[in-house]
């Protein structure tokens, strides 16, 4: 691996532990490219993204797909081109993409280039709660909570105008545009991250999908699961609102340092996804409206079961949303929660409303 003593974005960031025997010293497309690797921005089951550099010392990422997944790029590449068409500050950009002379091991030989960022959300939140000391979860202020969900909002709306669903919002999926830096404060509980710029892109369009012509297949399942919106679990084909519920998600994540919703039992991925469901409406208090109910057994995708509905027992303050506050100056930050996770996806705002929200129309 090549060694250079000027650190690109991300550096610091960089995954803690992974085999560096794996990593290239440089990536040879067919036609000629070649970028010197200087690192790595993240590995995950899909794919792996390459700090990398061309002839000239610009930076890039280089995200290169898992052999399994060869020829899986198409609905990624359909995004870009369409961002390119209609470019947003806040939305990852295109450098290039081709095929590799010789692919890394246990990868494809497809590599998309696109611009490199700094770290992630989920990035800076690892390494803060690391700082922090055992069982200590980072989180950030309501003010940065704001000044980034106003950002990933109009990311979102603009890609809404493309026809784009996103369909992968996660804190690991909104990346900070340089380097860095945070001051942590541990007297606070939970200690709180203060970020010295907060300039965001919504990257990785590796699950988009493009908005759904008539007769065109959807998706049996989408979405992480901690971020995924009633709907898909239901089984009741997702759209735009799908993407809002995913937001909320994101940012009430950015607050208490951890998934708002997530399962509490169960060993099996259908016993973990029922309990996860549980405990949403749980913690929302939520009313399933019937006809999505007669939706999702009428479309015979739904693995969930809805017995749990008929004897529910008086919310359990302990699980629910406002149960998560810290501050009573935080109200309007749960206010704006309550009016992006609601259940019924044709109650739920558009993002064009999500902005026009008080919490985010003041940034």
């Amino acid at each position: 691996m090549q060694h250079n003593d000027q650190m690109s974005p991300g550096y610091s960031y960089e995954p803690p532990v992974f085999d560096r025997s794996t990593i290239p010293e440089s990536l040879q497309l067919q036609t000629g490219e070649t970028y010197s690797v200087r690192g790595l921005f993240g590995r995950g089951g899909f794919s792996t993204v390459f700090r990398v550099r061309d002839q000239s010392g610009q930076q890039y990422a280089a995200k290169v797909l898992a052999l399994m997944y060869n020829n899986s790029s198409d609905p990624e590449l359909q995004a870009y081109q369409k961002i390119a068409q209609n470019p947003h500050t806040n939305l990852l950009s295109l450098h290039s993409f081709g095929k590799l002379k010789i692919p890394p091991r246990g990868c494809s030989d497809e590599v998309i280039i696109t611009e490199a960022c700094g770290p992630s959300i989920g990035d800076v939140m690892i390494k803060a709660s690391m700082n922090a000391g055992y069982g200590k979860m980072a989180t950030f202020s309501i003010s940065d909570i704001r000044q980034v969900g106003r950002q990933v909002g109009e990311a979102l709306v603009h890609l809404e105008q493309l026809k784009i669903y996103h369909l992968d919002i996660k804190p690991d999926n909104v990346a900070f545009t340089s380097n860095v830096t945070y001051a942590l404060d541990t007297n606070l509980t939970p200690p709180v991250i203060t970020l010295n710029d907060l300039k965001i892109k919504l990257i990785d369009y590796g699950n988009s999908m493009s908005h759904w012509a008539p007769g065109t297949a959807r998706p049996m399942l989408a979405q992480p699961q901690t971020s995924r919106a009633p709907e898909v679990f239901m089984g009741i084909p997702l759209d735009e609102k799908s993407d809002v519920w995913s937001m909320g998600c994101l940012i009430g994540t950015m607050y208490i340092g951890k998934p708002i919703f997530t399962h509490q039992s169960g060993a099996s991925q259908n016993e973990k996804q029922q309990s996860q469901f549980e405990f949403m409406v749980r913690r929302m208090n939520a009313t399933i409206p019937e006809d999505m109910i007669e939706m999702a057994k009428q479309g015979r995708r739904c693995q969930l079961k809805f017995d749990f509905l008929k004897n529910r027992e008086e919310t359990n303050n302990q699980d629910s949303l406002m149960s998560l506050i810290r501050e009573e100056c935080d109200l309007q930050f749960f206010q704006f929660l309550k009016y992006v996770l609601i259940f019924d996806p044709t109650q739920r705002p558009s993002f064009e409303e999500v902005l026009h929200h008080e919490f985010l129309s003041n940034v």
